[in-house]
């Protein structure tokens, strides 16, 4: 039994990666189904490079290319010709080109040389790190990794939903929109990850209760201290409703972070009572207890590190155009620390809580 276990995993994953060097093939080759014009680098030339400086002493250096360029759909298929690309050293807001990549280009027939390169055609390279990473998860956690892949599928399906009944009401009902999207994220993923059983009812309703809490004392210290000194203008491409965006970024940040944390928990108590069928419910506790209280700190310490790899980029431009320390803290990393410290307070309101709800419902004999 095991072996032929064994040998349909092998037959999947061997299926999978078959199925995904196909598929990057046919990316790579698949202009015919855009509407943009696709063109692939043949050639690259450097013309001119000059040196740039602006009023706070930052230099950068532009420099001008000759790209020669071969069209691979439409009309003008196989023909070639050549344009101008400036890029600067930086490339903030332009990109370098190489021969072998391609590119969106709005064509313009009568004059190629004014055609425009809208921006690289990146979707071989997003599929296939899409399939290396399944077929890692695959070919590590097996059937549970099949699972979490379906759940993710769940989850990008209800958070697109979520999106256009938002876009569909306007904005007005974003919150409550997004607390039913927290419920049906933990239930989808915590049931697929553990079935239909007592493990998914200790962690659905510690991250559920633990995300609530959280969020709901993050929502009285806003009324406490009358929100001061929080720009919410301040979150990334916010045009309207900021503050509604922002609480409900942390709503969905709290929830990571808790999820992650209960499901451990939960984990290793199903596994301690595996093995100790009879443990009491103080003995499960205390377990619990001693489990969060080694993995509090590196949960917390992976949320500061994921909001500083976020902030850096924005803190060094502000910084290098002569905005003081507190502006760039402001308007670059408050929000930021906000919904870390907001994670970090349900991170330790989740050990106590799925510690005890796994003594109850885990532990002792059944």
């Amino acid at each position: 039994m095991k072996q032929t276990k064994k040998q349909i995993n092998l037959w999947i994953i061997a299926l999978v990666l078959v199925m995904g060097i196909g598929l990057t093939i046919f990316m790579r080759h698949n202009a015919f189904l855009y509407k943009y014009t696709v063109a692939q680098v043949t050639a690259t030339q450097t013309l001119s490079k000059h040196k740039n400086e602006d009023t706070h002493q930052n230099v950068d250096y532009s420099t001008t290319q000759n790209i020669t360029l071969k069209i691979l759909n439409g009309q003008h298929k196989n023909k070639k010709f050549n344009l101008h690309n400036t890029y600067t050293y930086s490339q903030a807001l332009d990109q370098k080109y190489h021969p072998g990549q391609q590119v969106l280009v709005t064509l313009n027939a009568k004059s190629p040389s004014k055609s425009v390169i809208i921006g690289q055609k990146r979707d071989t390279l997003i599929v296939t790190l899409i399939w290396l990473t399944i077929l890692l998860i695959l070919v590590i956690v097996r059937k549970k990794g099949a699972l979490s892949i379906l759940s993710l599928l769940v989850n990008v399906l209800l958070f697109i939903l979520a999106i256009q009944l938002e876009l569909r009401h306007n904005g007005k009902h974003l919150l409550p929109i997004f607390a039913v999207l927290v419920v049906l994220f933990t239930l989808f993923t915590i049931g697929l990850i553990f079935g239909l059983n007592a493990e998914m009812f200790v962690s659905s309703v510690a991250t559920i209760t633990a995300t609530s809490v959280s969020f709901l004392l993050f929502l009285l210290v806003l009324k406490l201290t009358h929100e001061q000194g929080i720009h919410y203008e301040a979150v990334s491409y916010a045009v309207q409703q900021p503050k509604t965006i922002f609480l409900a970024q942390v709503m969905i940040g709290v929830l990571g972070a808790i999820m992650d944390e209960s499901t451990d928990i939960t984990s290793a108590m199903h596994q301690l009572k595996y093995e100790n069928p009879g443990l009491p419910f103080h003995k499960v506790f205390r377990s619990g207890l001693n489990m969060g209280k080694q993995i509090i700190g590196p949960l917390i310490s992976i949320l500061f590190l994921i909001f500083m790899a976020d902030t850096i980029p924005m803190a060094i431009l502000y910084l290098r155009n002569g905005n003081s320390i507190v502006e760039t803290f402001n308007w670059t990393m408050y929000l930021g620390l906000v919904q870390s410290l907001v994670s970090a307070i349900g991170i330790v309101l989740t050990v106590p809580l799925t510690s005890a709800l796994a003594g109850r419902f885990i532990g002792g004999k059944r």
